[in-house]
């Protein structure tokens, strides 16, 4: 994705009554706890404690120059759902948007491929960010 990509799925979440900031709360609020996301490697950058136990993490990608990985951690297992590249850090910092956010609403606008990993791995989080998607993208509902 390009940083005009990014840019507009920013532009988008600050349709949202109350701002990109109302996102995390009004989509993901029922499925994650209000504690901090245990450490689960050591290139982790941002994530959320399911109530379910598991972590959705966003990692810098080593292999890729400032590039970020989601995965869904869970005791026996983590699984590898998407990359993105750099842009989708820089677009976050300079907008004060939520990586993990804008993540997630590029994976419901299939702008990012996660081969429908998400889906089998965490369908509630899925499920959350294509009705944010709906909200905020779709012409037809937003």
């Amino acid at each position: 994705m390009t940083a005009e990509d990014w840019a507009k799925l920013i532009e988008q979440l600050n349709t949202l009554p109350g701002g990109a900031g109302r996102a995390e709360p009004d989509f993901f609020g029922n499925l994650i706890t209000d504690e901090l996301a245990p450490v689960t490697s050591e290139w982790d950058f941002d994530g959320w404690l399911l109530k379910d136990g598991r972590v959705l993490i966003l990692r810098l990608d080593e292999m890729q120059h400032h590039g970020m990985r989601l995965f869904v951690v869970d005791p026996e297992d983590e699984h590898a759902i998407a990359r993105a590249d750099g842009e989708l850090i820089t677009a976050a910092r300079a907008s004060g948007t939520s990586p993990l956010i804008l993540f997630l609403l590029a994976l419901a606008t299939g702008q990012i491929d996660d081969n429908k990993r998400l889906k089998i791995h965490a369908p509630l989080v899925d499920g959350a960010a294509k009705d944010l998607m709906l909200m905020t993208v779709c012409r037809l509902c937003g």
